[in-house]
């Protein structure tokens, strides 16, 4: 009985001292700060997010984006359970169907944000050998510059 009145006798302890803490944590220069500069990048992105701006689609596009790939990642995780809970053969190839086509639209949006020149980039020559170089042993010049051997103690 004591253990449950000393429970009951912190609890309402907490309940006034702990809103009164963790608002004057709130309070201090750094949170308020940091409030305001939230607040106001909020109010920048509304002001720029007009309907037909390219932010606007932006985010739109992003966001379609970010659904489509967490129904892929649902589906292949629905998928894997249904084929454990019934060890299914079936289910399991469906499974990994599903699997690949998270993967395949995985790469399509790395290969969607890659930047347009590292995708296009132009051919580059590579020099050709210089035609003076020696093509036969008997054309080395040797005795300018005998073979040596170095060694090198570690």
């Amino acid at each position: 009985m004591g253990i449950i009145l000393f429970i009951l006798i912190a609890g309402a302890w907490a309940a006034f001292l702990l809103p009164s803490f963790f608002d004057h944590r709130r309070e201090n220069p750094r949170a308020t700060t940091r409030a305001f500069a939230r607040s106001k990048e909020k109010l920048a992105n509304v002001t720029a997010a007009q309907v037909g701006s390219p932010a606007y689609a932006q985010h739109h596009a992003q966001m379609r984006r970010q659904r489509i790939f967490v129904a892929l990642f649902v589906t292949a995780l629905v998928t894997l359970v249904i084929a454990v809970m019934r060890s299914s053969i079936t289910w399991l190839g469906i499974t990994i169907v599903v699997d690949m086509a998270v993967g395949a639209y995985v790469a399509l949006i790395l290969t969607a944000r890659q930047p347009k020149r590292a995708r296009r980039a132009p051919v580059v020559p590579l020099p050709t050998p210089v035609a003076s170089s020696p093509t036969s042993v008997e054309a080395l010049e040797l005795e300018a510059a005998p073979p040596t051997v170095r060694v090198i103690a570690g």
